[in-house]
Protein backbone atom coordinates (compact mmCIF):
# COMPACT_ATOMS: atom_id res chain seq x y z
CA UNK A 1 0.00 0.00 0.00
CA UNK A 2 2.86 2.23 1.08
CA UNK A 3 4.86 1.72 -2.85
CA UNK A 4 1.03 2.56 -4.58
CA UNK A 5 0.82 6.18 -2.39
CA UNK A 6 4.60 7.04 -2.94
CA UNK A 7 3.64 7.04 -6.22
CA UNK A 8 0.63 8.88 -6.39
CA UNK A 9 2.66 11.41 -4.16
CA UNK A 10 5.54 11.42 -7.27
CA UNK A 11 3.25 11.42 -9.49
CA UNK A 12 1.67 14.74 -8.20
CA UNK A 13 5.00 16.48 -7.22
CA UNK A 14 5.95 15.48 -11.81
CA UNK A 15 2.70 16.95 -12.59
CA UNK A 16 2.60 19.83 -10.69
CA UNK A 17 6.27 20.17 -11.66
CA UNK A 18 5.47 20.47 -15.28
CA UNK A 19 3.31 22.88 -14.87
CA UNK A 20 4.89 25.33 -13.17
CA UNK A 21 8.13 25.32 -15.61
CA UNK A 22 5.33 25.01 -18.48
CA UNK A 23 3.75 28.52 -16.96
CA UNK A 24 7.20 29.52 -16.20
CA UNK A 25 8.24 29.53 -19.72
CA UNK A 26 4.99 31.13 -21.02
CA UNK A 27 3.41 27.87 -22.33
CA UNK A 28 -0.56 28.18 -21.19
CA UNK A 29 -1.85 25.35 -21.81
CA UNK A 30 0.09 22.00 -20.03
CA UNK A 31 -2.42 19.98 -21.64
CA UNK A 32 -1.30 20.36 -25.43
CA UNK A 33 -5.42 20.95 -26.04
CA UNK A 34 -6.78 23.56 -27.63
CA UNK A 35 -8.37 26.82 -25.38
CA UNK A 36 -8.68 29.39 -27.87
CA UNK A 37 -11.46 30.36 -29.46
CA UNK A 38 -11.88 31.60 -32.85
CA UNK A 39 -10.85 35.64 -33.26
CA UNK A 40 -12.38 38.42 -33.69
CA UNK A 41 -11.37 40.16 -36.39
CA UNK A 42 -9.41 43.07 -35.83
CA UNK A 43 -11.24 46.30 -36.97
CA UNK A 44 -8.12 48.36 -37.88
CA UNK A 45 -6.89 44.68 -39.89
CA UNK A 46 -2.82 44.14 -39.59
CA UNK A 47 -0.56 46.11 -42.07
CA UNK A 48 0.67 44.11 -44.76
CA UNK A 49 3.46 46.90 -46.10
CA UNK A 50 5.74 45.45 -44.41
CA UNK A 51 8.94 44.33 -45.42
CA UNK A 52 9.50 40.46 -44.38
CA UNK A 53 12.85 39.11 -42.80
CA UNK A 54 12.41 36.14 -45.62
CA UNK A 55 10.54 34.77 -48.26
CA UNK A 56 7.37 34.43 -46.56
CA UNK A 57 7.12 30.66 -47.67
CA UNK A 58 5.76 28.04 -44.84
CA UNK A 59 9.14 26.39 -45.29
CA UNK A 60 10.95 29.47 -44.74
CA UNK A 61 8.62 30.24 -41.67
CA UNK A 62 9.06 26.79 -40.16
CA UNK A 63 13.34 27.25 -40.51
CA UNK A 64 13.88 30.70 -39.77
CA UNK A 65 10.94 30.34 -36.78
CA UNK A 66 8.79 28.07 -35.96
CA UNK A 67 11.07 25.87 -35.57
CA UNK A 68 14.03 28.02 -33.68
CA UNK A 69 11.22 30.01 -31.56
CA UNK A 70 8.64 27.73 -30.98
CA UNK A 71 10.29 24.48 -30.82
CA UNK A 72 13.61 25.11 -29.53
CA UNK A 73 16.06 21.86 -28.33
CA UNK A 74 12.58 20.18 -27.71
CA UNK A 75 11.27 21.78 -24.62
CA UNK A 76 9.81 24.89 -26.03
CA UNK A 77 5.80 25.36 -26.02
CA UNK A 78 5.72 24.03 -29.23
CA UNK A 79 8.20 20.99 -29.84
CA UNK A 80 7.26 17.23 -29.93
CA UNK A 81 7.28 17.30 -25.95
CA UNK A 82 4.77 19.97 -25.40
CA UNK A 83 2.75 20.73 -28.58
CA UNK A 84 0.93 23.51 -26.43
CA UNK A 85 -2.88 24.06 -28.28
CA UNK A 86 -2.05 21.54 -30.59
CA UNK A 87 0.98 22.70 -32.53
CA UNK A 88 4.13 20.74 -32.61
CA UNK A 89 6.83 22.12 -34.68
CA UNK A 90 8.80 18.82 -34.35
CA UNK A 91 8.99 18.10 -37.62
CA UNK A 92 7.34 20.54 -40.59
CA UNK A 93 4.58 18.26 -41.64
CA UNK A 94 2.83 18.39 -37.80
CA UNK A 95 3.79 21.97 -37.16
CA UNK A 96 1.40 22.78 -40.78
CA UNK A 97 -1.23 20.80 -39.86
CA UNK A 98 -1.55 22.46 -35.96
CA UNK A 99 -1.56 26.24 -37.36
CA UNK A 100 -4.41 25.24 -40.06
CA UNK A 101 -6.78 25.71 -37.20
CA UNK A 102 -4.78 29.15 -35.52
CA UNK A 103 -5.48 31.24 -38.73
CA UNK A 104 -7.61 32.03 -41.74
CA UNK A 105 -5.94 31.46 -44.74
CA UNK A 106 -6.05 35.50 -46.80
CA UNK A 107 -7.51 36.84 -43.66
CA UNK A 108 -4.68 37.98 -41.09
CA UNK A 109 -6.32 39.95 -39.33
CA UNK A 110 -8.90 37.26 -38.26
CA UNK A 111 -6.13 34.67 -37.92
CA UNK A 112 -5.19 33.71 -33.99
CA UNK A 113 -1.38 33.03 -35.10
CA UNK A 114 -1.69 36.72 -36.25
CA UNK A 115 -3.11 37.71 -33.29
CA UNK A 116 -0.96 36.23 -30.87
CA UNK A 117 2.61 37.43 -32.79
CA UNK A 118 1.45 40.86 -32.84
CA UNK A 119 0.36 41.28 -29.33
CA UNK A 120 2.01 43.27 -26.87
CA UNK A 121 0.17 41.68 -23.41
CA UNK A 122 3.25 39.26 -22.53
CA UNK A 123 0.22 36.84 -21.43
CA UNK A 124 -1.13 36.84 -24.99
CA UNK A 125 2.06 37.52 -27.24
CA UNK A 126 4.04 34.72 -28.95
CA UNK A 127 7.17 33.81 -28.24
CA UNK A 128 6.52 34.58 -24.24
CA UNK A 129 9.10 36.81 -22.98
CA UNK A 130 9.59 38.51 -26.14
CA UNK A 131 8.38 39.68 -29.38
CA UNK A 132 9.47 38.39 -32.63
CA UNK A 133 11.07 40.42 -34.70
CA UNK A 134 9.12 42.92 -37.09
CA UNK A 135 10.58 40.94 -40.63
CA UNK A 136 9.48 38.17 -39.20
CA UNK A 137 6.12 39.27 -38.01
CA UNK A 138 5.53 40.50 -41.10
CA UNK A 139 6.73 37.21 -43.30
CA UNK A 140 4.23 35.36 -41.07
CA UNK A 141 1.89 38.00 -41.83
CA UNK A 142 2.39 38.23 -45.95
CA UNK A 143 2.50 34.34 -45.69
CA UNK A 144 -1.75 34.34 -43.87
CA UNK A 145 -2.48 36.63 -46.58
CA UNK A 146 -1.42 35.06 -49.73
CA UNK A 147 -3.44 32.28 -48.64
CA UNK A 148 -0.69 29.67 -45.89
CA UNK A 149 -0.08 27.57 -48.51
CA UNK A 150 1.97 24.45 -47.64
Amino acid sequence: MRRSRDFNVTSAVLILSSLLVSTAIGCSDPKGTPTESAPVCLETGIDESCTPAYEPTYDALYANTFQRSCAASGVSCHASTGKQGGVDFGDPESGYEGLRTKLRAGEPECSILVHRIVATDGKVRMPPGRSLTAGEQCAIIKWVADGARR
